[in-house]
């Protein structure tokens, strides 16, 4: 979509080229009668170019995504943008409010997409977002945290068998990327099945803000506006490597108890490593657990406790890659070890 040279406008607010406009896009009603609204950023740039969109809390609990919005907001002149970005930094205004995933009848509205006019709260939600903002981009971002209890390490999901997903996940800069279409109703499905190349960006935890999560993800999303040409870069960084995971894996407790875990995201692991252990009350060992499968550390549970079928680590398999995320590490390490040696001789 050239939206440069196009009327533009959401909930019938006009947008025009050169402008930027705060708009509240009413969703639904709350229980006294008074509309519920999400707010939404439009910024248009004075030249010819795609149509963004970035949303983040569609999971009202995981709010760190709204810090990457607001960064981007404030990044972001029409004067230096090409074309138009759609930025809403939360989706689900009841979840956020009362600090849950979920809208009211413990709905996941990331679930119910691309929603219904006369459907259920969820349905109506969805399909008022999908219409009003989905519908009229060429690609979009969806900003995410693990779920309650775990820790995300920052990496991309999306459909890789979609050359433009593909295009858009590369183009951010994050070192895993997970090739998964994600479950049916979700945002990033049903978007890129509508025409609309959409990638999900994980990283962090609920309830909080991460500044390396933030940097991380506002530094992605530029990555991808200056790939699609909406934004001026100088050579973005580059990741250390970067993979393809078709498969990903949690590793469950077979015990219950107090976990003693050793594990990180980022971390490498090889099949039978071993990653924590399971405690008594008593403070002895009642299990190792130990990995069933190679592959890098993308989430983990904070969680101290666990009873049989806890989710443990989340691991990204490596089959052909391994060897090059191997390379990387050695290589990083190495130049660690340098680093410490140059401080220590300077302080000496």
């Amino acid at each position: 979509m050239d939206s440069s040279k196009t009327e533009f406008s959401i909930s019938g607010v006009k947008v025009a080229m050169g402008e930027t406009r705060e708009i509240y896009l009413k969703v639904s009603e709350s229980y006294l009668s008074g509309a519920i609204q999400i707010p939404v950023t439009v910024i248009r740039g004075r030249q010819a170019g795609p149509t963004a969109f970035v949303t983040a809390a569609i999971h009202g609990d995981e709010i760190n995504g709204a810090d990457i919005v607001r960064r981007l907001i404030f990044d972001v002149d029409h004067e230096q943008l090409r074309g138009t970005l759609i930025a809403i930094p939360v989706v689900n205004i009841p979840g956020f409010l009362t600090q849950s995933r979920y809208l009211p009848y413990h709905r996941d509205l990331n679930r119910f997409f691309p929603g219904k006019r006369r459907g259920n709260n969820a349905e109506r939600m969805a399909y008022k977002i999908f219409s009003e903002v989905v519908s009229k981009c060429d690609f979009g971002i969806d900003l995410h945290t693990a779920a309650e209890g775990r820790l995300n390490l920052p990496h991309i999901r999306g459909d890789m068998t979609n050359s433009q997903v593909r295009r858009l996940s590369r183009a951010f800069g994050a070192t895993v990327l997970v090739d998964q279409k994600g479950l049916r109703g979700s945002l990033r499905r049903e978007a890129t099945e509508s025409g609309v190349p959409t990638i999900l960006f994980e990283a962090g935890e609920t309830g909080r803000f991460s500044q390396r999560v933030s940097i991380a993800g506002l530094q992605g999303v530029l990555n991808v506006l200056a790939q699609s040409g909406m934004w001026e870069s100088l050579a973005p960084p580059k990741p250390p490597f970067q993979v393809i995971v078709k498969d990903s894996d949690w590793l469950r407790a077979e015990k219950g108890g107090i976990l003693d875990l050793s594990v990180k995201p980022g971390d490498l692991l090889y099949e039978g490593d071993r990653i924590g252990l399971v405690l008594n009350p008593f403070g002895r060992t009642v299990t190792q657990i130990r990995s069933a499968t190679t592959g890098i550390v993308i989430g983990v549970t904070t969680a101290p406790l666990t009873i049989p079928g806890t989710g443990i680590v989340h691991v990204a398999k490596l089959k052909k890659t391994l060897a090059r995320v191997e390379k990387s590490i050695r290589k990083t390490k190495a130049r660690k070890r340098r680093a410490q040696t140059r401080k220590k001789s300077v302080k000496n």
